[in-house]
């Protein structure tokens, strides 16, 4: 019974030590993941792309989705401010199954002109949120200087990406 209770623990204590971060992990202060993304078209989207600038990271759902067209919109309507910050937007779609169809959909309701990727059931993002609700700002280093947390209903707007980017 001693030794039966005993592999278990150690069962539990490597299937813990060897689990992938998760999005509660990542912390302000930490390198941010990196990753390798479908654009629109035949772009390839990678986080080394903005080295030297403040990336406003966003995940949403798909063109279906009304709580990810409320944000996209009022990322549009405040993406010069965002960038007077010395940021860019990059918008990652985590459920578009329409693929490049879908986005152009989004960028036809929304007029939105940051950059959007491709990355279906996070495949390469689920370390920074696995749910694709949260907004990270990722300093000019490369390190998560914001998370600003979402919900399915409740995304960060531009409001607070505003204030991170001021504080930062």
């Amino acid at each position: 019974m001693f030794a039966k209770s005993i592999s278990g623990l150690c069962l539990l204590a490597l299937a813990v030590v060897s689990s992938p971060l998760t999005a509660a992990e990542l912390k302000v202060g930490d390198k941010a993941p990196q990753f390798s993304l479908k654009g629109e078209g035949a772009d390839t989207i990678n986080l080394t792309d903005f080295k030297g600038k403040k990336l406003v990271l966003s995940f949403n759902r798909a063109n279906w989705c009304p709580f990810c067209m409320k944000q996209v919109v009022d990322l549009q309507k405040n993406y010069d401010a965002i960038k007077e910050q010395g940021a860019e937007v990059l918008i990652i779609w985590r459920e578009e199954a329409t693929g490049s169809d879908g986005l152009k959909k989004i960028r036809d309701r929304t007029k939105a002109t940051m950059p959007f990727a491709l990355d279906l059931e996070a495949a390469q993002t689920g370390v920074y949120s696995t749910e694709g609700f949260d907004t990270y700002v990722i300093d000019e280093q490369g390190n998560i200087a914001a998370v600003l947390d979402g919900t399915k209903k409740e995304r960060a707007m531009s409001d607070a990406i505003l204030e991170e980017l001021k504080n930062d």
